[in-house]
C-alpha cells in the first residue's frame, strides 16, 4: 500500500500579510466613524454636565452675595 503526503500546504507569509492588512483596513473604515460619533456624543454629554455645574454655582454664589 503506497503512502501518501497528506500535509496540508502552507500558506505563503506574503498572503498571509495581505490578508492581515485587508482586514486592519476593513476595520479601520468601519469603526473610524462609529468612534467619531462616540467621541462627539462624549463632547455633547460632557458639555451638558459642565454648563449644569456652572448653574449651580452660580446659583449658589448669587445667593450668597444676597445675604
Amino acid at each position: 500500500m503506497p503512502e501518501y503526503d497528506l500535509e496540508r500546504p502552507r500558506t505563503p507569509w506574503s498572503v498571509k500579510i495581505l490578508g492581515l492588512a485587508v482586514i486592519v483596513i476593513i476595520a479601520w473604515v468601519v469603526l473610524f466613524p462609529i468612534l467619531n460619533i462616540a467621541a462627539s456624543l462624549l463632547a455633547l454629554a460632557l458639555y451638558v454636565v459642565i454648563a449644569f455645574v456652572a448653574y449651580q454655582v452660580g446659583k449658589a454664589v448669587g445667593r450668597v452675595s444676597r445675604d
